[in-house]
């Protein structure tokens, strides 16, 4: 998978192209506390660094550029399996 490095005055980044996810998508979850997940449950940063083997900086940069619908509880940020679900479909050139 091509990564990418930024330093700017925020620090470094990594930063994951779009493109060289299509190929490696929704990768199986291992964890066996991950695998009791149920369809319902909202996944969060940590959950979606292991789903797609990213870091976090990654993940940050999806939600900036309006690949993942966060949502916003507490201080927490969350996301539904559905808008994660839509996310893999768009990248493969699904339409829902």
């Amino acid at each position: 998978m091509k990564r990418i490095f930024i330093m700017d005055d925020g620090g470094l980044k990594e930063y994951v192209p779009v493109e060289s996810l299509k190929n490696n998508l929704a990768p199986k979850l291992k964890d066996e506390e991950n695998e009791n997940q149920t369809e319902n449950e909202m996944l969060t940063i940590a959950d979606l660094v292991k789903k797609f083997k990213v870091t976090r900086p990654t993940i940050y940069s999806w939600m900036e550029k309006g690949l993942l619908k966060k949502i916003p509880i507490g201080g927490r940020v969350l996301f539904h399996p559905n808008d994660i679900n839509e996310l893999i479909n768009r990248l493969r050139g699904i339409s829902s």
